[in-house]
């Protein structure tokens, strides 16, 4: 009993510190918008109207990681720079808004430009730039299909001849291409992915991002967050090795380790090529 109400203690000692660091840090800081000083946000985690100096959007230390967290955080960082690196010559980079927090976690602005990019958010409005190459960086959402749609329609009206890039984070959806093609600006596209499944919150905590989760599954019906969350677990196991015990509490729970489980079938982790599995427990529990 009392090793469990220690550990009871040391969880809600962890969510407690963590939640106060988040909430200067995944507020939706307009990081990436120009070099101003100060911006407005709104908190995710207790809803709070909050002003963020622009010097608070810092990359988190890792060093004190019970594992190692910053080469995890270096890969994504690796492989957006080979994003960049893959479209030669300037380039004006689109980010969707809700993602601008997530990358501030993992790049500075800084070393954006030195692959000679320019900035900016994806709104509604027309992409004001002088760069012949506009590459979009974009959760799978419906809505911001149409809106990159309108941005390259509008383009085309002005006789704008630009080369587009569409990349979604973390995956592709067949859904968000046939806008595309609904829209007639599918062959205008050159389409990827950055696989960008976990963020490092603080050397304790590992975000997946997903902010709709919850609802998307227990009022849409939409189990797709499950599948992300079971790939993102598994591409942490070819880092750090299979986890050997997982335990899983609640529907939704039950179903990211089945899934899990399928992908380590069909896309199996060696143990003998990622060496012993530093992630000893894996608890799964639902939001209810």
């Amino acid at each position: 009993m009392d090793s469990i109400e220690s550990l009871n203690h040391s969880f809600s000692t962890t969510i407690d510190r963590s939640f106060k660091q988040r909430r200067l840090r995944r507020s939706h800081c307009n990081y990436f918008q120009g070099d101003r000083s100060f911006t407005d946000s709104i908190c995710r985690e207790c809803n709070s109207f909050i002003k963020l100096s622009s010097s608070m959007a810092q990359i988190p230390n890792l060093d004190n990681a019970p594992i190692n967290l910053t080469a995890l955080r270096e890969q994504s960082k690796k492989d957006l720079f080979t994003i960049l690196n893959n479209i030669r010559g300037k380039k004006c980079l689109v980010i969707d808004q809700k993602l601008s927090g997530s990358l501030a976690l993992i790049v500075q602005t800084s070393q954006l430009r030195e692959y000679n990019v320019e900035l900016r958010y994806l709104s509604t409005e027309p992409v004001e730039t002088e760069c012949g190459k506009v590459v979009y960086l974009v959760r799978a959402q419906l809505d911001l299909m149409k809106t990159i749609s309108s941005q390259i329609q509008n383009d085309i009206s002005k006789g704008l001849q630009r080369e587009y890039f569409v990349y979604f984070v973390p995956r592709r959806v067949v859904d968000c291409e046939k806008i595309f093609e609904e829209e007639k600006i599918h062959h205008l596209l050159t389409i990827g992915e950055y696989p960008l499944y976990t963020i490092p919150l603080d050397e304790d905590v590992l975000s997946f991002e997903l902010d709709l989760a919850y609802r998307d599954f227990h009022v849409d019906g939409d189990a797709s967050s499950l599948w992300h969350i079971a790939k993102s677990i598994h591409k942490l196991e070819s880092s750090f090795g299979v986890i050997p015990n997982v335990r899983a509490k609640g529907k939704a729970s039950v179903r990211v380790a089945d899934i899990l489980d399928r992908m380590q079938v069909e896309d199996p982790i060696i143990s003998s090529d990622v060496g012993p599995p530093e992630i000893n427990t894996l608890i799964l529990l639902d939001r209810e």
